[in-house]
């Protein structure tokens, strides 16, 4: 059994019954995501159901048309075999963002709470009761009296939208999470089993990126970056003279950085210089990125007292790009891999059909770790 998998049982003992945990659905900019997982009676963790279905036209106007949002959360739900209605909802990437704040700590809860506020109305334009807010304080991270948290922050009006087409669904919302928190779950019981504090992920998307920062179970940080699928392959075939189509299906069967490995067809198709012409367009374009993950290694060094950023996992869009973990490994010199298909670390219910062997980061990421609140130790 893999390393979520074990903690996650060892955690929950062994239920004398099956226990069904909530459905986590996370809205992806092209498609809506959800898993469920339960425990059999003998406390091994299972797929019990997931699904993955495209917007019929666009994520902006599934969340903003009651009828699509229930449309799309009923073909879903009846797409597998989903159970009951209780949920966690992923916040979309693009109703929230994130702030790091260093405040004051109080002497309880609700003093905390004040301190944080008090920090975020010189943070936010306008009235803060236009706004939900949600803060992680992150533990033993603490100078002199204060402390440091990263904040969640949604315009209330998004949100409010948001229950009230989840609520019109007849879904059953027990928390909205935002999507770094979520994955959180995941890579911190990676990180645990190899024994690396600091850990960096890097959600890879269609338009932008997301780096977040994690010390063990903590979230230190997480920031958007212009760094997306679609303009990489715009300069690819710009540069190359040809149409957007082929240019991506030439970088999922070629990849970004030559193979070591002694495929004869990968070989040729190297020999012709394709791989390393790819590459070099590219590199600028990666180089980017590394200098925001640079930034975030000093800020990770900062916060920890020198603690180095161990690994970084790569999941997304450009992570199914072959060689893309290979590529930003050499140009940062830190181990950098893709992050292993969640679903594969459980056990597939027996009407669920086993997940493929694709071992790359699957867009899976999110929902799972969305299935697993309040399933493992870390919430």
């Amino acid at each position: 059994m893999n390393a979520l998998a074990a903690a996650v049982q060892r955690f929950r003992g062994n239920p004398l019954r099956n226990e069904v945990g909530p459905i986590g659905i996370d809205f992806a900019l092209e498609e809506i995501h959800l898993v469920q997982l339960e425990f059999r009676s003998n406390g091994q963790p299972q797929v019990r159901a997931r699904a993955s279905l495209p917007f019929e036209n666009s994520r902006r106007e599934a969340l903003s048309q009651p009828l699509q949002f229930r449309s799309i959360i009923k073909r879903a739900l009846a797409s597998a075999n989903f159970y009951g209605r209780k949920c966690v909802i992923a916040v979309p990437s693009d109703r929230f963002r994130t702030v790091s704040i260093n405040y004051k700590s109080g002497a309880g809860k609700e003093q905390e709470a004040a301190a944080v506020l008090n920090v975020m109305k010189d943070r936010v334009d306008g009235d803060l009761n236009n706004y939900v807010l949600d803060y992680l304080p992150v533990s033993g991270r603490v100078k002199s009296d204060e402390r440091l948290a990263l904040v969640a922050v949604s315009e209330r009006a998004a949100i409010m939208s948001l229950l009230e087409n989840a609520r019109k669904s007849r879904l059953d919302v027990g928390a909205l999470e935002i999507g770094p928190v979520a994955v959180s779950r995941l890579v911190s019981a990676y990180a645990a089993s190899d024994g690396i504090d600091n850990v960096m992920v890097i959600n890879s998307g269609r338009r932008a990126s997301y780096l977040t920062l994690l010390c063990g179970s903590d979230l230190l940080f997480d920031q958007e970056v212009s760094f997306g699928e679609i303009n990489l392959i715009r300069q690819v075939a710009e540069t190359l003279d040809m149409p957007e189509d082929m240019t991506r299906g030439l970088i999922l069967r070629t990849g970004v950085r030559s193979s070591k490995v002694a495929d004869p067809i990968a070989a040729a198709v190297d020999e012709a210089g394709v791989v390393n012409a790819l590459s070099e367009i590219l590199k600028p374009h990666f180089l980017k990125l590394v200098q925001e993950i640079k930034r975030v290694c000093q800020y990770a060094a900062a916060e920890t007292r020198g603690g180095a950023v161990g690994k970084v996992y790569l999941l997304g869009s450009v992570a199914r790009w072959p060689g893309s973990d290979g590529l930003i490994s050499s140009l940062t010199g830190v181990d950098v891999m893709n992050m292993p298909n969640p679903l594969m670390m459980f056990v597939p219910a027996g009407n669920e059909p086993a997940t493929d062997g694709d071992n790359s980061a699957p867009e899976l990421s999110v929902a799972t770790g969305l299935a697993l609140r309040g399933m493992n130790a870390n919430g």
